[in-house]
């Protein structure tokens, strides 16, 4: 985990404690007492309580200390840490992060700077308790169009978001082309993932994009971020000397 820092911003996301301590507790005993007759596989499925791509929840994941120390990349932004990707060679991350999911606490303290939670990870004995907020300044939209030859009515440059034809099936759907909001300021909005994979914060092609989009022919879903808040975790990730392992791609 690179060592990071990134411009801070008048950003306001609200937390929900929703473990207490002894629960965390419990279940850094029991995970400690089960670790090792566990393989990779079932720690790796240990996540619970929500869906994993439920927009703006709060998750618990784990992970062997080994899996978790240096193999996902957090930004500090107004005093929250956000992940900004994770190593993509180690199996045991697969469906573990989203870009833009916000770090709440490890193994039940509450983070704030990057060298916190690292100093947290590399005490712990053996299993790490991840308290996660699944993307909280995301906004996913669901287009339907009758045939494939009907325009989604929305103009995208690279990954962003540019334009929307009134009275389109984009305008229809709800979709604003700079209604995202950080920094207390408007900002266009930035895609993140098509059909819920992830889209590379890094990726300057247009051409991928729509490639993307149409792949499900008559139906998608768009997840968008902050444009301003995708380019500090884009800033910062590109800072790590492997960044090209760590960047989230479907």
């Amino acid at each position: 985990m690179a060592l990071t820092s990134s411009n801070i911003l008048n950003i306001s996301v609200k937390r929900k404690p929703v473990i207490s301590e002894n629960r965390i507790e419990d279940k850094e005993k029991t995970l400690v007492d089960a670790e090792e007759n566990m393989d990779d596989k079932e720690i790796k499925d240990m996540s619970y309580g929500v869906k994993k791509t439920d927009i703006g929840a709060t998750l618990s994941i784990y992970l062997q200390k080994r899996h978790a120390l240096n193999n996902f990349h957090l930004v500090e932004v107004s005093s929250s840490l956000w992940v900004s990707g994770w190593n993509q060679k180690e199996p045991a991350l697969t469906n573990k992060f989203h870009v833009g999911d916000q770090l709440l606490s490890v193994n039940g303290q509450p983070v704030t700077t990057v060298p916190e939670a690292h100093t947290i990870m590399e005490m712990t004995p053996s299993g790490v308790e991840l308290l996660l907020k699944r993307m909280p300044l995301a906004a996913e939209y669901k287009m339907h169009r009758q045939k494939e030859s009907e325009d989604w009515g929305m103009q995208i440059r690279q990954n962003r978001l540019v334009d929307v034809i009134h009275g389109g099936i984009a305008w229809t759907a709800g979709l604003q082309p700079f209604s995202a909001e950080f920094a207390d300021k408007a900002c266009s909005w930035a895609i993140t993932q098509v059909n819920r994979y992830p889209v590379s914060v890094l990726c300057r092609s247009t051409d991928v994009i729509w490639n993307k989009i149409n792949s499900g022919k008559t139906d998608v879903s768009i997840t968008l971020q902050p444009s301003e808040f995708v380019n500090l975790l884009s800033n910062s990730l590109l800072e790590h000397p492997h960044y090209e392992d760590f960047v989230a791609r479907s």
